[in-house]
Order: C-alpha cells, then structure tokens, then sequence
C-alpha cells in the first residue's frame, strides 16, 4: 500500500478511465471520417506532411460536418461515459490524495471529464480555439505528448509545493512514458499491456477497481 508515502496521483483519460480515443471518437460524432483522420496522423508520423498542414486539414474535415463548434461538442463530451469503475476509483482516491488529471485529449474534453469526477486540477495537451460566435477555428497540440505532460507535471508539484518522491502516476500508453521513467511509482492500467510501459511501471493492474488494493 502507498498510503502515507505519496500524496498526490496524476492519472491519464484516455485508455485510462475511459476505453475510447477521444480524438477519433469526437472526429465520428461530429460525423466526419475517422479513416481520413488516421490517415492524416499516419502521414504526419511519416513525415509525409508537415505539423500545420495535418492540422488544417483535420479542422477542415471536422467543419465540412457543419457540427464543429463548441455548444455541439461540449454537449457530446459531456454525453460520453467513462469505465464502469472510474467514479468509484476516483472517489476512492480522493479521499486521502491529491487526484490531478493529465491528458493528451483536447481541453473541453478534459474539463468535461473532470468536472464529472470532480477533480479540480486538470491539464490537457491541446487547446480548442472558437470564434466569437463558438465555431472552431484552430487548435494548439503539442506533438510530443510526453514531453507535455512532464512540463504540467513539473508545474504542478511547484503551484503546490509537492516533492516528486511523494507522486504517482496512473496510465496507459506512449504519452505516459516520460512520466512512468521519472516517477518512483508508475502503475500501468491495462487489459492489454503497453511492452515499454510494463517495463517501466512499478505495478501493472488490468482494471481501476484494483487500484484499492495499491493505494
């Protein structure tokens, strides 16, 4: 058990507390294509087409739908539901940590997220722009994600005067593996194992309900 060691627990959305991607997720709900999605961010690994150029085209693709503003798309995050487990988890953990939420999903979907589990510290690694009249018309996103959130992480442990020994994180995937190499204690929520992840976390669980047993 971690209690009395830590204090604070920084844990991941997607693939975390909830099973879906949210960006290829939000791409079907506003009724565009999620295969031109994946082929855009294909391309973009590839380095076929440059950073601005993916990004153009994927807001491009995401206004055709007529959809793309922020009344629809804060309505269909707030409609998505989280793992079966995520609320009684989070509840759980609040009770004696600090819980901070650390996202590579956009900031509308994160705040959603948060405010569902009431979790008031959050970051997310990109930022919906709308207009004056609440269309989308750009967005921020960092690329290296895990470089993101090492930032956010750093951030908040100096806002709350937090030694890093006293921090876990929770998550799934590539974006977390700066943190999980930094961090004492990484643990790994995954039914299906990330190979460098699981090699990197001090535990690996398969569902969040089994975090009680860590913390």
């Amino acid at each position: 058990m971690l209690r009395g060691k830590i204090s604070s627990i920084f844990l991941d959305v997607d693939g975390t507390l909830s099973d879906d991607i949210s960006w290829l997720k939000i791409t079907e709900s506003l009724g565009a294509s999620k295969e031109k999605h994946i082929s855009l961010f294909e391309k973009l690994k590839r380095g076929q087409i440059n950073y601005e150029d993916a990004k153009i085209k994927l807001i491009n693709l995401w206004q055709k739908t007529g959809n793309a503003n922020q009344k629809f798309m804060e309505k269909t995050y707030r409609s998505w539901n989280l793992r079966q487990d995520a609320n009684e988890i989070i509840d759980y953990l609040k009770k004696n940590y600090l819980v901070c939420l650390i996202s590579g999903a956009t900031d509308l979907y994160v705040q959603t997220v948060a405010e569902k589990l009431g979790v008031p510290d959050w970051f997310a690694n990109t930022e919906l722009i709308f207009d004056s009249k609440g269309n989308l018309i750009d967005f921020i996103y960092f690329q290296n994600q895990a470089e993101k959130k090492h930032e956010q992480f750093k951030e908040y442990i100096k806002k709350y005067k937090i030694s890093q020994s006293k921090c876990a994180v929770i998550g799934d995937g590539d974006s977390d593996i700066v943190l999980f190499k930094e961090l004492k204690y990484g643990i790994e929520v995954n039914e299906f194992p990330h190979s460098e992840l699981q090699k990197l976390a001090w535990k690996s669980v398969r569902k969040l309900i089994d975090l009680k047993e860590i913390f």
